[in-house]
């Protein structure tokens, strides 16, 4: 009995500090191996700023992996700003703030509290982005957060990962600001900073559509803001987007400490 009280009584203890339990797909555990391999080379310096990046086909040969998840490794170190592309000629290290200096670090985001305190932060940071994105934006900086958001429909339609648009698409209010801090934090924040790739996947699937669906349409509130210049109408509009993930945050956190 006193075995049994034992037990029960660590696996109370075992709150928000236990990371979120994840069911993970092979290939995204096999494009996150090359994603962090990339990564480690960028910022220890053997892949310097400026340096390309060695061909698609060297990079299957080394990582023992498919095209499929060499292409999509590289989509999310440029969504996370450490690569760009230069079409017919390769893929190569952008400039950037330094990972090792930056305050936070992405890797201890793990827990649903964790997210919960990204999604204040990003509230705080994001909205006045939005305004400042408003007031400044350039027609490429459309043409940057239209791809995105076009993206992000076309994967929700066919299933396809839409963290990775959804970040682009943030990261390119962000650049449209002019302020180049903006998107030096965003891009050290990464793929992290999107709150649906750290819950789990039982709490995702069951509404995920309907839920992704109501992320695209706040999306384009806050781009047709940018796009009329209506800085108050962009910023109301991603604290409103910002808002509803930090409410679902919320009740998943509720949840898991409520069982």
């Amino acid at each position: 009995m006193t075995s049994y009280n034992s037990s029960r009584q660590k696996a109370e203890v075992a709150d928000e500090k236990t990371p979120a339990p994840n069911s993970v797909p092979p290939s995204r555990n096999l494009t996150q191996k090359v994603v962090a391999h990339l990564s480690s080379l960028i910022e220890t310096g053997a892949l310097a700023s400026g340096e390309k990046l060695p061909p698609e086909s060297e990079l299957v040969r080394q990582q023992g992996v498919s095209r499929t998840v060499v292409r999509e490794a590289i989509s999310q170190l440029q969504a996370a700003g450490l690569v760009t592309k230069r079409q017919g000629i390769g893929t190569f290290v952008l400039d950037g703030l330094t990972h090792q200096n930056f305050g936070i670090r992405t890797d201890v985001v793990r827990t649903r509290r964790d997210v919960l305190e990204m999604l204040e932060l990003r509230m705080s940071l994001e909205t006045e982005a939005a305004a400042l994105a408003a007031a400044r934006r350039t027609d490429e900086h459309l043409a940057e957060m239209r791809r995105a958001l076009d993206t992000f429909r076309e994967r929700l339609g066919n299933g396809g990962e839409t963290v990775t648009p959804d970040f682009q698409f943030h990261l390119g209010i962000a650049r449209a600001t002019g302020n180049h801090y903006f998107p030096g934090i965003l891009s050290h924040l990464g793929l992290s900073m999107i709150p649906r790739s750290r819950l789990p996947t039982n709490e995702r699937q069951p509404h995920d559509v309907d839920y992704l669906v109501r992320i695209s349409n706040e999306h384009e509130d806050t781009y047709n803001a940018i796009v009329r210049r209506d800085s108050e109408a962009a910023r109301a509009a991603l604290r409103n987007h910002l808002g509803n993930s930090r409410e679902r945050m919320r009740r998943a956190l509720n949840i898991q400490e409520s069982i």
